[in-house]
């Protein structure tokens, strides 16, 4: 019964994996292939507005992040009537760290949420305008929607949304996409494990029920 009891709450888990995939690969993908994430606005009175380190790791030389997160997409539209050039890069998290030492800025510490911290590390000024070092993996500078691509690799990451002249004062709104693998496959898998495993839970607690009744 017990057996049973686990084989059945894990194959709901499996069940309901495979019908979120299902959905977010018919529902959620753009039409340029990306499953992007809801936009959300962002304000600071600081210099910059940085994502919160991410951390990419492969499996040895089996599995690089780019297999399983495609493309990455970051879209990043100022909000301003007449904004100045905006700059969205992304750089490993020991170079931004270092450019950003003692600059004040804003980290967005949950993304589905859209809510940030302030990071008043000091009153510097960035020392340069951020297009001019040579630290990004990718980068898109201009007036307007920037769109930014950029194929993962392993290492901790930030991206960074600043001023193209590097002043103070940011207004935005912004969205992450990733073209992601086609997800129709890992829903079957998850959906005929799922079912699977359905059976065999009910299989089991039949029995038991059947055999504790004699």
């Amino acid at each position: 019964m017990v057996v049973g009891s686990l084989a059945f709450l894990i194959s709901l888990a499996l069940l309901a994996g495979g019908g979120v995939a299902t959905w977010a690969d018919n529902t959620q993908r753009d039409a340029a292939g990306y499953l992007t994430t809801g936009a959300h606005s962002f304000t600071t009175t600081s210099y910059a507005l940085t994502s919160d380190g991410i951390h990419l790791f492969s499996s040895g030389d089996v599995l690089a992040p780019s297999d399983y997160l495609g493309t990455v997409r970051v879209r990043v539209t100022p909000l301003s009537p007449k904004p100045p050039p905006v700059f969205v890069g992304i750089a490993s998290q020991a170079s931004v760290d270092h450019y950003l030492g003692g600059v004040s800025h804003e980290v967005v510490t949950n993304w589905p949420e859209g809510t940030t911290a302030y990071n008043g590390q000091g009153a510097a000024k960035p020392a340069v305008a951020p297009a001019s070092l040579n630290i990004w993996a990718a980068q898109s500078t201009g007036t307007g929607t920037q769109t930014l691509k950029w194929r993962p690799s392993s290492g901790s990451w930030t991206v960074v949304v600043m001023n193209a002249d590097a002043s103070a004062g940011l207004s935005v709104t912004a969205d992450v996409g990733a073209t992601v693998p086609d997800l129709v496959w890992i829903a079957v898998g998850l959906l005929a494990a799922g079912g699977l495993l359905l059976l065999i839970a009910g299989a089991l607690i039949v029995v038991t029920v059947v055999r504790a009744s004699r």
